[in-house]
């Protein structure tokens, strides 16, 4: 089984040697959201299918495999398997220049292949960098007025987050959201607008006083977000917990 399956099903745990779950997905994203725009097509294709072969299968960067391996895993153009090495090397300069991946030396048939992650690359690490400071919100004013118990800034709240469970992404209407707490009234959580995000009521009752990005993982693990949701929805809980430690 591969390893990233295994710490989604939870039958293992990530060890400091390997990568975390949380860490793949956003590795894995970083792929074809920066690495395509710095490496040509045929030569991204490569580097996704070494990804996969290092970091899903194994959930690290080192592994000994053959070209031709590696390209069993491709279809050319026409639809056809390759099955040369040679093909595959005429697809690599980019994935060298950019130190994308290192061949450390060569086991017979084989290559000892590092795998470099997309957040390791240079070129890609400038992209993302520059994204973040792009994207940087300016601290706003703290609001401490009550958001739990107003109807009207219940409401709010719900407009806020786009009339949608933050857990699941359900829709939800005003007759059915609830307003959960990030951090439970009973641990020192507050009615203020940052405290608060919408919810549904089995998202709601199933989190209980759980993490909420705990909680959020546990519910991609259930397959009820995809990758793409559950990296978008801790990013926001993250910046709700953000306004309260500011």
């Amino acid at each position: 089984m591969s390893y990233i399956i295994d710490l989604m099903r939870g039958t293992i745990e990530p060890t400091p040697d390997r990568i975390s779950l949380e860490r793949y997905i956003y590795e894995s994203s970083f792929v074809t959201r920066y690495l395509s725009r710095v490496v040509k097509d045929k030569a991204l294709v490569v580097y996704q299918v070494l990804f996969h072969l290092s970091w899903f299968e194994m959930g690290k960067g080192e592994i000994v495999v053959p070209w031709a391996t590696v390209g069993s895993y491709i279809r050319s153009e026409k639809g056809n398997i390759i099955d040369s090495s040679h093909t595959v090397k005429r697809r690599l300069p980019d994935l060298f220049e950019y130190k994308c991946i290192a061949v450390n030396r060569q086991r017979g048939n084989a290559n000892e292949i590092s795998v470099h992650l997309p957040s390791d690359i240079p070129a890609c690490r400038d992209l993302i960098d520059r994204e973040e400071r792009d994207t940087r919100i300016e601290p706003q004013e703290k609001d401490e007025r009550d958001y739990y118990t107003d109807p009207g800034r219940r409401l709010m709240v719900l407009a806020r987050d786009h009339h949608s469970c933050v857990y699941c992404t359900a829709p939800l209407s005003e007759e059915s959201f609830v307003l959960d707490h990030l951090l439970p009234v009973s641990k020192g959580g507050t009615n203020r607008q940052h405290n608060l995000v919408t919810a549904c009521e089995v998202c709601n009752r199933r989190r209980s006083d759980l993490d909420p990005i705990h909680f959020l993982r546990e519910n991609y693990r259930q397959q009820l977000l995809s990758q793409e949701e559950f990296l978008q929805q801790k990013q926001y809980i993250e910046a709700r917990l953000g306004e309260s430690d500011g």
